[in-house]
């Protein structure tokens, strides 16, 4: 990483007991109890997107990242019964000890991960005793550590640092959410905040024994605000939040309107024009532009946002958005040339000085912002760290990883209510009288915990039965669908309801039946594709998209690729590396029509340099329900590159009678070092 400045104001056990899990500390519970949010705890965020990454691969991200972090950061000492959160890397304090935001981020960090980690809680409770055991005279940690004796080694009276109090604070009701036993201790440390790093006007002070007249925006974590409001009734803490954000809102709209930049520092905080600090106000950098304080923001902000939604965290989403805009427009979308120091106009000051954090911070708030291309980018860049970062960069990756994961869980939510979603794939099905027809059932858990799912079917036609195997599941799971007509069942289209039925909840899709007589009539003309023109939105069902990549390609990015119609379509490939993207939709063809014919809007473009080598292909298949090929229905390639969308048909009216899938795929080899894009939209299957 290149040089960086130092932030003057950051914001052991025995082995026989590690060897237990378990470690006796005062004040704290005295055995591991059970996490009640194990990791990972799926979130349903309140806006934005999620990396279109699977779930499994951003929780397995998450593990090897916090893995990674526990080795390098994570240093039992310096007592037996202390753990303390190494400094290594940055030179933030003699001999690689602790700063109280470094404490304070394990302590967020450590109980998000109970379950995966068997020996969180010890860990934790090693944070928290070191935290009780260098407390300043306000009853706060002191800041600044070394890391062999544990003193306070900084110059003058031992002080405390608001960002490291804050999240010292949400950690202690993290850890009362998930293994109970902290109250008490949460309660007067919060107490301790309001009292001391409170200013009397409601806004936050830098440090406990600073004066009421400044903040560090990179302090105001609204999410952590919010949490405490719910948490600890005995103080104001709205007022705190929304004197937060009148002072954030008033230094954006008189010095970043258009991109919400905030200062490292700011001053004047107490009255009604607050301002940015000095260039040298605290710290030997810029400290009134964005810098290693204020890169923190975008974090903050997208992360309240993400939690709490655009009417809750209104400041914040607008933030999310505005900070998303700048990071593009001053990187040109390369997460490496997010500078950590900027200008208030989104401008680089210094481009020779990089960090990874830099970009990191972006993640929540391009999430926030609903920007899932961007929102891709910096989650595939999370997994690199091109500069060498030590402690900073790779603890801030951490909790964004956590986040961009949707395992960000906050104590200030009730328990989410168990609930599940059901789909079924094809929507449609067309049978003649007699014959069966089938299709797939699938359930997800979309809050809470799974719970027991019984299936049954209505509004089936006379003589028509349905049959699930199984008939009752857990969510999360798939079963099979078999509808039997009989030579008696009328010829005609009917919408067959589908519920599944829950403990906590109860939901319905509907699969739509075509039944036709054995002489080849009733064929009712229609548009077979479910989802035609991918406005269903993120998820593409019933479609089935994958990448090799893990871009998947239906989305909502037209700003570089313009859906023909709408706002969603499927882009495939485009990515500048070797890659393999796929889509497709099974469906049942009906017999008794005569003709059947696919319809498609195609977009290719290309910045391949050869004329006459195909590198980069789309294939148009469709395929039995065994999976082998049919039939090849067309093949593009970066020769076939045009302006604007183009229309292509194909007869399947061969295919009538059968059960097919319909399967896109984009092959992109990278071998002349370009890359090509295929887009399409506006898919149609009409019978007749």
């Amino acid at each position: 990483m290149a040089l960086r400045s130092p932030r003057a104001l950051p914001f052991g056990v025995t082995l026989s007991m590690l060897a237990l899990g378990l470690v006796a500390i005062a004040g704290s519970p005295a055995t591991a109890a059970t996490a009640s949010h194990p990791f990972p705890t799926h979130v349903t965020y309140q806006v934005g997107v999620m990396p279109s990454a699977s779930q499994s691969a951003r929780d397995a991200a998450v593990e090897k990242q916090y893995n990674s972090w526990k080795s390098n950061y994570l240093v039992h000492g310096c007592a037996s019964n202390e753990y303390y959160v190494s400094t290594k890397g940055d030179g933030d304090a003699t001999n690689n000890g602790p700063v109280s935001e470094g404490q304070g981020y394990g302590m967020n960090i450590v109980p998000l991960m109970a379950g995966y980690d068997a020996n969180a809680q010890t860990e934790f409770n090693g944070l928290w005793q070191l935290v009780k055991d260098h407390e300043d005279q306000y009853g706060l940690m002191e800041w600044q550590l070394d890391g062999k004796s544990c003193k306070y080694y900084s110059s003058g009276t031992p002080d405390a640092a608001t960002d490291g109090d804050l999240d010292i604070g949400y950690g202690l009701v993290l850890a009362d959410e998930q293994w109970g036993g902290y109250t008490a201790d949460a309660l007067s440390w919060l107490g301790s905040i309001y009292a001391h790093d409170v200013a009397p006007d409601g806004h936050l002070k830098c440090e406990d024994d600073g004066p009421n007249t400044d903040t560090r925006p990179s302090d105001h974590m609204l999410d952590h605000l919010r949490a405490f409001a719910a948490y600890d009734t005995a103080h104001d803490w709205n007022k705190v939040i929304q004197r937060t954000e009148a002072v954030d809102s008033s230094l954006v709209s008189n010095y970043s309107p258009t991109y919400g930049l905030l200062s490292d520092f700011v001053v004047n905080a107490n009255t009604s024009s607050p301002q940015p600090a000095p260039a040298n106000y605290m710290e030997n950098q810029p400290d009134n532009i964005v810098g290693y304080n204020s890169i923190r923001v975008p974090w903050h902000m997208g992360t309240d946002a993400l939690l709490n939604g655009s009417t809750t965290a209104a400041f914040a989403y607008s933030e999310a958005q505005k900070w998303e805009t700048c990071s593009k427009k001053v990187s040109g979308g390369n997460p490496q040339n997010v500078y950590p120091h900027l200008k208030l106009n989104c401008t680089g000051y210094s481009t020779s000085d990089q960090a990874e954090e830099a970009a990191d911070s972006i993640g929540p708030s391009a999430m926030a912002a609903g920007d899932q291309a961007w929102t891709n980018t910096i989650w595939n860049y999370l997994a690199t760290n091109p500069f060498g970062d030590g402690y900073y960069g790779e603890t801030i990756k951490m909790l964004v990883y956590i986040v961009m994961a949707g395992d960000y869980w906050s104590p200030a939510s009730a328990p989410a209510a168990n609930d599940f979603s059901v789909s079924v794939s094809p929507a449609s099905g067309s049978v003649v009288a007699g014959s069966p027809v089938s299709a797939s059932v699938s359930t997800a858990v979309t809050s809470g915990s799974a719970q027991s799912v019984t299936l049954s079917a209505t509004g089936l036609p006379t003589g028509a039965t349905a049959a699930f195997t199984p008939a009752s599941l857990t969510a999360g799971g798939s079963a099979s669908l078999s509808i039997t007509t009989s030579t008696a069942t009328p010829a005609g289209t009917y919408p067959v309801t589908l519920t599944a039925t829950g403990p906590n909840a109860t939901h319905t899709a509907t699969y739509t039946l075509t039944v036709t007589n054995s002489t080849g009539g009733g064929c009712t003309a229609a548009q077979l594709l479910g989802n035609p023109g991918f406005e269903n939105g993120a998820n593409p069902a019933p479609w089935t998209q994958s990448s090799t990549l893990g871009s998947n390609p239906v989305n909502n990015d037209t700003a570089d690729e313009p859906a023909h119609s709408g706002s969603w379509d499927a882009w495939l490939n485009g990515d500048g590396s070797p890659d393999t993207d796929t889509l497709t939709q099974t469906l049942t063809l009906p017999a008794g029509c005569t003709t059947a014919t696919l319809g498609y809007w195609l977009h290719i473009d290309t910045t391949e340099s050869t004329t006459s080598t195909p590198d980069d292909t789309l294939t148009v298949q469709l395929l039995n329900p065994a999976g082998a090929v049919l039939t090849t229905l067309a093949t593009y390639s970066n020769l076939n590159a045009a302006t604007g969308y183009h229309q292509h048909t194909a007869d399947l009216s061969t295919y009538l009678g059968q059960t097919i899938t319909l399967k896109f795929t984009g092959t992109e080899t990278d071998t002349h070092g370009g890359t090509t894009s295929f887009v399409i939209d506006d898919t149609t299957l009409n019978i007749s």
